[in-house]
């Protein structure tokens, strides 16, 4: 399904003929405020850099990229688009990679009730998964 909004995407921003790259930021890539190039047209920027961020919820690949544009919203320069696009022309050769979320019954979740003598505060916490792999997780008393 996502991959189908990644299509979807590509084709809105005239990018779906695009020649796909292996990685969606350019390394060391430096962006600053003042940018570099014209000043280009912010509704655009932020209507592209809007689709990116409802996107990476299924590809947490392009989060870092997607995050370091959206710094520049305000007031985008040509500089500022080119990161925008290179990160489409990575979707363009990745877009049916994606992760689906299914729903499961398991629930992994403790708590301790009466370790603390002094205060009487209970400690819970929660893990989420990915597959077999934490990625966030909490612990507090």
């Amino acid at each position: 399904m996502e991959s189908l909004y990644a299509s979807d995407i590509l084709k809105r921003f005239n990018m779906d003929k695009a020649k796909p790259i292996l990685n969606p930021i350019e390394e060391k890539l430096k962006l600053s405020k003042d940018g570099t190039g014209d000043l280009i047209n912010a509704t655009y920027f932020r209507k592209l850099v809007g689709s990116l961020r409802y996107l990476t919820s299924t590809r947490p690949d392009i989060t870092y990229g997607v995050e370091l544009i959206s710094r520049f919203m305000e007031f985008p320069h040509q500089s500022h688009l080119q990161a925008a696009m290179r990160i489409l022309r990575y979707i363009q050769g990745t877009h049916s990679d994606d992760i689906f979320y299914s729903k499961t019954n398991d629930s992994n979740t403790d708590s301790d009730w009466d370790d603390d003598m002094m205060q009487r505060k209970s400690t819970s916490g929660y893990a989420f998964y990915l597959g077999s792999s934490v990625f966030s997780w909490s612990s507090k008393k």
